[in-house]
This record gives C-alpha cells, structure tokens and sequence, in this order.
C-alpha cells in the first residue's frame, strides 16, 4: 500500500427506486439503521469522515446516474488519488473488498462473478456463459482520470465507470472476482435475500 495516497468513497444515494415500487430502498430499515448507510459507514471506516461523499443524502443527485456520480466527483477534495464508487443499495460490502480495490494500482478495477444464469441476446442467440463475468459495484478509479473522461461532455447516462475509463482512456477494467456478498437490492423481496446472506456472514465471522 501507498501510505501517501488519498483515498476517497461516493456512495450513490439518490436513485428514484421505481423497480422497488415507489418507496425508496436506500431508506430502508436493515438492521436498525437506513440501507444506504451500511455501505456509506463501512467505506468511512476506510477512507474517513472527511474523504466520502453520499450523492442524495450530502447534496442532491442527479437524474441519471451519470449526473449523480460527476456531482459526486466535484464534490470531492481537488487532491484525492483515488475514488471508490459505491451503490447505497449494497449494503453488505466489506473492509476488505474495499481497500482490495483502493489499494490496487490499476486505474480502472471492478469486482466481479461468474454468471449463475445462461445469457441470452434478444434475438435468440446464445452467448458462452464460461467467458463472461457479471460486472459488480463497488469499482475504483484514477480519480484524476475518471473526473477528465466524464469532463468531456461525451457521456450521459452510462451504468459503469468501467465503460466510461474504456471508451474516453481506451483502458480495460482488472477484474477481481470477489464473493456473493453484493448482492443488489432492486425489487421487493430482496431484503430477505440480502438478510441471508448477512446471516451467513455472521456466521462466518464466528467461524
């Protein structure tokens, strides 16, 4: 680890939820404390109070998530070396997945999974599930980097950053693939899901 990097964290908060019914699912109760603020509490124990911004809850996001995470850059100390980008609406992240990705040199780095599920395309035609990973959040970044590509004015509502790195610098993500742990709440029903996954964890924790 580079002691002398600045590490920064955005956690993004402010997405409308219209999959979860209405209701917003980083508000939800898990636990005793709001959705949003596992993550946002696990990735200030990293990078500190100081270096981590929640867009929608510090400041308003933006209509798409692009617009949420270039507000979130911004707002961002001018000297930070590197940024984690978080989804508020994963609340089982870990310490060390986040400083796995803080600490790793490449510019671009996502975590990842093999498919469980066969893809595919729209037309009928079928994909090799072996040579494809499902992509996950949280991913890192040159922030420096990053903050250029989306100052270009050339992307507007991207679902990664990875893509944004590739299609601005031409630089691939490093892929680490990573445990189940990520798992997203996007509809109802997914808290129970994520609660067993949390059960398993503690378990685990004990072990």
């Amino acid at each position: 680890k580079e002691c002398n990097m600045k590490y920064c964290a955005i956690v993004l908060a402010a997405g409308f939820s219209t999959r979860y019914g209405g209701q917003k699912k980083q508000d939800l109760e898990f636990h005793g404390k709001q959705i949003w603020l596992w993550s946002y509490d696990t990735a200030k124990s990293v990078v500190g109070e100081d270096n981590i911004i929640a867009v929608g809850k510090d400041m308003p996001g933006g209509e798409t998530r692009t617009k949420s995470v270039i507000i979130g850059l911004k707002a961002l100390p001018a000297d930070t070396d590197r940024v984690i980008i978080l989804d508020a609406a994963r609340p089982l992240v870990t310490v060390r997945q986040i400083k796995e990705l803080l600490e790793h040199p490449a510019p671009s780095c996502t975590l990842v999974r093999p498919l469980v599920n066969t893809p595919i395309f729209r037309d009928g035609t079928y994909v090799n599930r072996s040579e494809m990973y499902d992509m996950l959040v949280p991913q890192a970044f040159d922030y420096k980097l990053l903050l250029e590509a989306y100052e270009s004015g050339r992307f507007e509502d991207m679902t990664d950053e990875t893509r944004v790195m590739f299609e601005y610098h031409g630089i691939k993500p490093t892929l680490i693939e990573t445990e189940n742990n990520l798992y997203k709440v996007t509809y109802p029903g997914d808290l129970m899901i994520i609660e067993s996954i949390y059960q398993r964890m503690k378990e685990e924790e004990k072990q």
